[in-house]
C-alpha cells in the first residue's frame, strides 16, 4: 500500500501522510514537499501551478509529495501554510520565491546551490548528470556498483578529497548506473571520469589513493588539452581544402560573354597601346636620322669655306 510505484500518479502530486512522509524522509535522499491546507484558496492555484512540472521533476530522481496535515507541518519546523521545502537526505531547504511561477521553482529545484551537499559526493541520475554537462566545463563522475564493497570503500576515500575538488572549480559527482557508464568508455567499475567540456579522461591510477586522485584531476583542470590543437588543425586544414577547390573552381569555370567582351576591350586597348610604342619609337627613329643629316650638312659646308679659302 506504501510502495512508490503504488503510491504515484500521472501529472499529480501525490498526497502522503505524516506517516508516509516519515517513511519518505528515511527513504528518500531527495524529496520535496509542498505543505498546504484544503480550505486555503492560494494553496489550490499554487498546486495547480507545481502539478505542470511534477512529471519533469520525477525525472531528476526527486520525489514530489503533498502534505496537508499540519501537525507534519510543525513537526518538521514549518510554520508557513503553503510552504515548499526540499530535503536532500533530510537536511531541509525552504523555497522563498514565488511558488506561482513553476518554471522558477523547477531551477530553483535542479540548481547546483541546492544540490550540493558540503564534504559529500552528491549522487544523480541520468537527467541530472547531463544537466551538469551542458552547465560545468569540469566535472568529474564517480561510478559505482551497488552493494559493492569496494566501491564503498573508495567512494569513502573520496569523499575525502570533496572540498579540494570544490577550490579547484570542479564539480563531484557519483552515480550508480553500469550502463551508462559504459556510455563514456568505462569497462569495470569502480571508475573515474573526468569531464572538460564533455570530453571524458578515464582515471587509470589507484583510486585508493585519494591524494593522487586529486593531482590527476588538478592536472586535467589546469591542463590546455592537447585535442583542441589537433581540433584546430583539422579545422584549418579542411578551410584550406574548401578555398582550394574554390579557386581551382573559379579558374576552370568558363567565363561569361560578358567577359569575353570585357577581355577583348582589354585585348583592344593592349593592340592601341603597342601601335604607339611602335610609332614612338619610328618618330624617335626619324628624328635621329634628321639630327645626322643636319649634321652631315654642315659638315660639308664647313670644308667648302675651307677649300674657298
Amino acid at each position: 500500500l506504501i510502495d512508490d510505484d503504488n503510491r504515484e500518479l500521472a501529472d499529480e502530486i501525490e498526497e502522503v501522510n505524516e506517516r508516509m512522509l516519515d517513511r519518505l524522509m528515511e527513504q528518500s535522499p531527495l524529496l520535496c514537499v509542498f505543505y498546504y491546507d484544503e480550505d486555503c484558496a492560494e494553496c489550490d492555484d499554487i498546486l495547480e501551478e507545481l502539478e505542470l512540472i511534477d512529471g519533469e521533476v520525477d525525472l531528476y530522481g526527486i520525489d514530489f509529495v503533498k502534505v496537508a496535515s499540519l501537525d507534519a507541518a510543525h513537526k518538521y519546523g514549518v510554520t508557513t501554510i503553503p510552504s515548499l521545502v526540499y530535503y536532500r537526505k533530510q537536511i531541509p531547504m525552504l523555497y522563498d520565491g514565488d511558488m506561482h511561477d513553476h518554471e522558477r521553482v523547477m531551477n530553483w529545484l535542479t540548481s547546483q546551490d541546492v544540490f550540493e551537499i558540503k564534504n559529500e559526493i552528491e549522487e544523480v541520475n541520468r537527467k541530472m548528470l547531463n544537466k551538469l554537462l551542458d552547465e560545468n566545463e569540469f566535472l568529474a563522475v564517480f561510478f559505482f556498483e551497488e552493494d559493492h564493497e569496494e566501491s564503498e570503500a573508495v567512494l569513502e576515500r573520496l569523499e575525502l578529497i570533496d572540498s579540494e575538488t570544490d577550490n579547484l572549480d570542479i564539480t563531484f559527482v557519483k552515480m550508480g548506473d553500469p550502463r551508462y557508464a559504459r556510455k563514456w568508455g568505462v569497462t569495470k567499475l569502480p571508475a573515474i571520469v573526468y569531464f572538460r567540456k564533455r570530453f571524458p579522461s578515464i582515471y587509470r591510477g589507484d583510486m585508493y589513493d585519494e591524494q593522487d586522485v586529486l593531482e590527476w584531476l588538478r592536472k586535467n583542470r589546469f591542463r590546455q588539452p592537447e585535442l583542441n590543437i589537433f581540433m584546430y588543425a583539422l579545422i584549418a586544414l579542411g578551410l584550406g581544402f574548401v578555398i582550394y577547390t574554390a579557386f581551382l573552381l573559379q579558374c576552370f569555370k568558363p567565363a561569361p560573354q560578358h567577359r569575353c567582351h570585357i577581355r577583348s576591350k582589354t585585348n583592344d586597348h593592349g593592340r592601341h597601346f603597342f601601335v604607339l610604342l611602335v610609332g614612338l619609337k619610328a618618330a624617335l627613329a626619324f628624328t635621329e636620322d634628321q639630327r645626322m643629316e643636319m649634321e652631315r650638312m654642315k659638315n660639308v659646308a664647313k670644308a667648302g669655306e675651307w677649300g674657298t679659302g
